[in-house]
């Protein structure tokens, strides 16, 4: 009965965040001036964004940056999806820590791009947040054993890898599949995980783990890497 009252809490903060992130992302999606501005985002936001007020920063540091960042995500959101799953108390501290970590990713794109491209990266219409909200419907779904719900939350999981890759791949100029792949692997090495660890196969959950935190650091490499090539850092 204790486990079924703590989970039965996680699940009820669950949901309370996707409405916050829900609320989030409709609240973004409502300052896009026209449709064509949705259907490419980037064109209208990143790439048209001027960073000379701000402060550009090297290769290397931009590199060192988001490799941090993206293994950071990639630990917070296994931890948050973890707790919310097992009904741990730990759950409302690990998702404040993870939003704590999207906005952090957001500031990094807008120091390159621009405050507008930042904001769009965090809360656009499936993008950085709302791919996390997908993972929280996951999350509960596994919880309640509700197969459909976790049907949902995949298939908006893969929406994302092909709505955020495109966003990503027109601002730094990468291949759309290359990153679509990656955001991909990176979706299934979590899902994967918190399977595992829900089925309570510790040691796949584990390796599991490890896996999605190193990718995370090619994730980084790969758009540094892009950003420094077309913005010329040093």
């Amino acid at each position: 009965m204790r486990f079924t009252r703590s989970l039965t809490a996680a699940v009820v903060v669950v949901i309370v965040l996707s409405a916050a992130v829900v609320a989030a992302a409709v609240a973004a999606s409502s300052r896009s001036t026209s449709p064509d501005a949705m259907s490419h985002p980037m064109s209208h936001s990143m790439m048209s964004m001027t960073s000379a007020a701000q402060t550009t920063p090297t290769a290397a540091d931009l590199r060192v940056k988001l490799d941090n960042l993206f293994g950071e995500h990639a630990v917070l959101a296994m931890n948050a999806t973890n707790a919310g799953v097992t009904g741990s108390k730990a759950f409302p501290a690990a998702a404040k820590a993870l939003d704590a970590n999207s906005v952090a990713l957001s500031k990094a794109i807008a120091s390159v791009y621009g405050a507008k491209a930042g904001r769009t990266f965090l809360d656009g219409r499936f993008m950085w947040r709302a791919h996390i909200k997908f993972f929280v419907d996951y999350t509960v779904a596994v919880a309640k054993h509700d197969k459909a719900g976790q049907n949902r939350a995949v298939a908006n999981l893969k929406t994302y890898t092909v709505k955020f890759g495109d966003f990503l791949a027109a601002a730094t100029g990468l291949p759309k599949a290359a990153v679509r792949n990656d955001l991909l692997g990176h979706v299934l090495e979590l899902k994967g995980q918190l399977d595992a660890f829900a089925a309570r196969k510790y040691p796949k959950a584990t390796m599991l783990y490890h896996d999605a935190y190193n990718h995370m650091f090619m994730t980084g490499d790969l758009v540094a890497g892009a950003i420094a090539k077309q913005k010329n850092l040093g």
